[in-house]
């Protein structure tokens, strides 16, 4: 075996066969020949197969032995990689020795090399392709992209593993920032986020601040198509429907607003339902109008509860209301605003105003009742109220 001299015709092929043996495997072929020049002769031998870094010198950084590898004509084939499986990175070139029967590595080594369009995978300095982007799962990748992830069949998963930690760094110039995943925890430091269709989050998960879960916005009425739901009933401690409006006055803000329209004591109710969002405290929050000049001491007030009126009876001796907020006129809001109000709505002589207020409770209950009323005792088209923008958020 001393004196056989290699003369290959190297076919190599990288391939990754999962199905069979889930890792990459290089497939040669090549033809033994003797110094003479004549064919090896036909039989089974033991061929061993290094890699190297370099054409000649140099350590081997992989190796592995077939036994009983059969040779007719000389020609030999091999698939390297499923004895000691490749750990190596195929991103640069390699030299290939080859030994028979424990003899010396025939000389000089093979330079593994690849076909046209796989150099297009090699690119430079293991960057591919040389043009053009990376498709996954698709032949027509999205030409914005660098890389287009495709799967028709289901979701598109992209690994990243590390031993103790997973990173994505995104860099742009001198500025660098990473995504990084410990095990338990994702950060993202030194982040100033631009979403721009909002954080949506499935139920029961909330978003913390300094380990306190934040307020989460669950309804918004604002009335600029209808009435959202909400009715007009006689007063705080009846049922009975009464009528209301919902109009657009004058201004520079100019909110729609629904108000009673026939007497000040009516009341504006709804039943809001948080749909199984998880939550221990709930908040509305609401801009109570005043409309024209309130006798002295009379209030607006808002509470919301369980029931659709508070109590059962006019002694309230089970009232359910969770909490309230009023307000009383205020003397010198009627002097500063004395003008026409609300572009004329009611009479010119109006001092209409407003107030931004909030209502907070703790509770667990999905199903509740929002109020809003005044002790008015006149007549709709002379003194009244009206509401806007309501919120309901929860934590």
């Amino acid at each position: 075996m001393k004196n056989i001299l290699q003369l290959i015709c190297l076919i190599c092929l990288m391939q990754s066969v999962p199905n069979m043996y889930g890792q990459a495997t290089l497939n040669i072929q090549g033809i033994v020949r003797k110094s003479t020049g004549a064919n090896l002769d036909d039989g089974t031998y033991s061929m061993t197969f290094r890699l190297y870094t370099t054409s000649s010198g140099g350590s081997n950084i992989w190796s592995e032995t077939h036994d009983n590898m059969d040779v007719t004509s000389g020609v030999y084939g091999a698939v390297l990689g499923l004895i000691n499986p490749f750990t190596i990175p195929f991103d640069q070139p390699y030299f290939l020795g080859i030994s028979v029967d424990g003899g010396a590595e025939v000389s000089p080594r093979l330079r593994l090399t690849a076909s046209p369009y796989t150099l297009s995978l090699i690119g430079q300095s293991n960057i591919f392709p040389s043009t053009g982007t990376v498709g996954l799962g698709t032949i027509s990748p999205d030409a914005t992209a660098l890389m287009h992830v495709k799967n028709n069949t289901g979701n598109s998963r992209i690994t990243i593993e590390g031993k103790d930690t997973a990173v994505i760094v995104m860099k742009t110039r001198t500025n660098t920032t990473a995504i990084t995943f410990n095990g338990s925890k994702i950060s993202i430091p030194d982040l100033s986020g631009y979403l721009s269709q909002g954080v949506s989050l499935p139920p029961g998960q909330t978003i913390k601040y300094n380990n306190v879960p934040t307020w989460r916005l669950i309804e918004d009425d604002n009335f600029t198509a209808d009435t959202e739901g909400w009715e007009c009933t006689d007063n705080w401690n009846s049922s009975a429907g009464k009528t209301f409006d919902r109009f657009k006055p004058d201004g520079p803000f100019s909110p729609w607003i629904l108000r009673p329209n026939l007497d000040g004591k009516n009341t504006l109710v709804k039943q809001f339902n948080l749909g199984g969002t998880p939550h221990t405290m709930v908040k509305v929050v609401f801009t109570f109008h005043f409309f024209d000049s309130w006798d002295a001491l009379e209030f607006g007030y808002g509470a919301f509860g369980t029931r659709k009126t508070p109590s059962d009876g006019a002694n309230q001796t089970s009232g359910v209301f969770q909490v309230g907020w009023y307000q009383t006129v205020e003397p010198r809001f009627n002097a500063a605003f004395r003008s026409t109000g609300y572009g004329n709505f009611f009479t010119n002589s109006a001092s209409d105003y407003n107030i931004r207020a909030e209502m907070v409770a703790q509770m667990t209950d999905d199903n509740f009742w929002v109020i809003f009323g005044s002790d008015s005792d006149s007549a709709g088209a002379d003194e009244s109220y009206g509401i806007s923008n309501i919120q309901i958020w929860v934590r």
